[in-house]
């Protein structure tokens, strides 16, 4: 199997993670959640970014950054539409979106390398970047 499909692939179940978190009616919420919902906001995007930075080429990063915000504003519609505990937030849509920005900085300082560590560690080819 190939080492990239593998990582695409932990990538989708990353984003079906972060879904499935988001859209969990809120007396089921993790107490580790509650703590800053901001701040939790832009962890989550900001990880999400950083991942996929390992994967995308910098010249396409622009989409990362896209797909996140209409994930983002995707959440905060179902969350708003689906009256079971969780509030539709604006502001949860600008926390996405720094946390996506503070993720591709993180992958333009370098943290996009992680794909060839990876190979390296596993003994194989990684993704040419």
């Amino acid at each position: 199997m190939n080492l990239t499909r593998i990582e695409w692939g932990v990538g989708w179940v990353l984003l079906l993670a972060a879904a499935i978190t988001c859209l969990v009616p809120g007396q089921e919420l993790p107490k580790a959640f509650e703590y800053n919902d901001k701040l939790s906001h832009v962890m989550g995007h900001g990880v999400l970014a950083v991942y996929f930075t390992g994967l995308v080429p910098r010249r396409n990063w622009w989409k990362i950054f896209l797909y996140l915000l209409l994930f983002g504003v995707g959440i905060e519609i179902a969350q708003y539409t689906m009256h079971m505990g969780r509030e539709g937030d604006p502001r949860d849509v600008i926390a996405n979106s720094a946390g996506a920005l503070l993720g591709l900085l993180a992958g333009f300082l370098g943290v996009s390398r992680w794909p060839v560590l990876v190979a390296r560690a596993v003994g194989r080819k990684g993704i040419a970047q």
